[in-house]
């Protein structure tokens, strides 16, 4: 038997709970429990929920060398999870293409953390966007790109559903206090002790193996725990979701705009942007307040019919008044927080940024914005995942940056991989991925 504490309710967190029960490798009579921290009992409400969705298997270098074998692992995974689970009609999956484009001309970058590929200029008959565009996939698309479209709340949301169908997983909601011992024995469990959401007095829970899978929180758990320090700082996204006026761009109100993600660069001709928001989170210039909207917009049309934008990284300028006050980009207590955290002025940008990139998203125009959001992501000073085990019997999974659900589930099936069947061959090489390359700034 192996009782097994993750904690974290993310899509990492959810991916990896699912390949320990899908394990033949999980001893009989094993546990999986997922302990979140949401004040209001929800899960995956961070960015696993407010991410765009876009997915990049191996192919066509979307992701750092490092990511390259698991991203090819996750794509399988993704697939895998799209036929065993309805993912077309569940979570609206779907192949997709990838578009770099240019807004009023410039050398603008088009993504403020990503490298993207070369591609070739593309004409579109039919086209919703404006500016110059290239194909970034040069032809292929979709499952020949390796490149897909996901809701990944409703991914989330799924996933957990379908977890909680077996007997032996359950989801707890609590804040964890105390990690006793430390490392773990082969003679007897280990302790946890959390206070439950909306209890007082704290509770325990023994377990043989833990998983920290808590996002950008990671560092913090580590710290509460007395657990070795992880080198992890937290990535601010403010995004949207729009529905489109259709018809400013001439589609009927029933269609759905193509099927690919958007890699925009406003240049000079357009409210005098040249210069990207930083990868990294930081408040804004007053250069860039004075240009008045986002430079590296990210746009993804879903099944839904809605276009969720983000690309917009800067630290919120307001926070909530019965919030403590912080330092730039540190985290509130809780997840639940973060959502009172939509800065007007940062929404105002990408607003702009939406119309200055097609006209269906000029809300001027009858364009509605449905959603704002705003989430801090988990992302290392390297920009690679960590992976691996920190002490013994203690594994983390984070550091994902914007490639969170492009990796998720590969990530979750190497989780169980090293849990269940130590120092057998995984399924992707994560070499590059684990503890060891921060051991000097530990």
């Amino acid at each position: 038997m192996s009782d097994i504490v993750i904690l974290g309710s993310g899509i990492v967190g959810l991916c990896s709970a699912y390949h320990l029960l899908k394990s033949p490798a999980l001893p009989p009579n094993s546990t999986v429990t997922i302990l979140e921290n949401s004040s209001d009992g929800s899960i995956a409400s961070g960015a696993s929920s407010k991410a765009g969705g876009f997915i990049a298997g191996a192919r066509g270098g979307w992701c750092g060398e490092p990511s390259t074998d698991l991203a090819r692992l996750s794509w399988e995974c993704h697939l895998e999870l799209v036929n065993e689970l309805g993912g077309r009609e569940k979570w609206g999956w779907r192949e997709c293409g990838a578009v770099g484009l240019r807004v009023g001309g410039g050398g603008q970058s088009r993504s403020a953390y990503r490298d993207l590929p070369k591609g070739k200029k593309e004409v579109s008959d039919r086209d919703w966007l404006n500016g110059e565009r290239e194909d970034l996939t040069n032809g292929a698309g979709g499952v020949a790109a390796a490149i897909g479209q996901i809701d990944p709340e409703q991914f989330c949301r799924t996933l957990h559903a379908h977890l909680s169908k077996d007997q032996r997983f359950k989801t707890i909601f609590g804040s964890t206090k105390s990690l006793s011992p430390a490392t773990a024995s082969p003679s007897s469990p280990r302790t946890l002790t959390f206070v439950k959401l909306g209890e007082k007095s704290t509770t325990t829970i023994r377990f043989n193996t833990l998983i920290i899978a808590a996002g950008p929180w990671s560092a913090d758990v580590c710290s509460q725990l007395n657990l070795p320090k992880l080198n992890l700082v937290n990535l601010p996204g403010t995004s949207l979701l729009i529905r489109p006026a259709l018809h400013t761009v001439g589609f009927m109100s029933d269609e759905l705009l193509p099927s690919s993600a958007v890699f925009a660069g406003i240049g000079d001709a357009v409210s005098g942007v040249h210069a990207a928001t930083s990868g990294t989170g930081r408040q804004l210039t007053e250069e860039e307040i004075a240009m008045g909207c986002t430079a590296a917009p990210e746009l993804f049309p879903r099944t839904n019919g809605l276009v969720y934008i983000a690309g917009e990284n800067s630290t919120p300028t307001v926070a909530a008044d019965h919030l403590p006050q912080r330092l730039p980009n540190r985290l509130p207590d809780n997840v639940v927080q973060v959502k009172q955290l939509v800065d007007p002025l940062l929404v105002q940008r990408l607003t702009a940024s939406a119309a200055a990139v097609s006209s269906a998203l000029d809300v001027s125009k009858g364009a509605v914005i449905e959603k704002e959001q705003f989430c801090y992501r988990p992302k290392t000073h390297d920009g690679e995942a960590i992976i691996g085990e920190l002490t013994k019997g203690t594994f983390v999974a984070t550091g994902h940056g914007p490639w969170g659900i492009t990796l998720a589930p590969g990530t979750g099936k190497i989780v169980a991989e090293l849990v269940l069947t130590p120092g057998k061959p995984l399924s992707a090489d994560i070499s590059g991925l684990g503890l060891s390359r921060f051991a000097s700034k530990l």
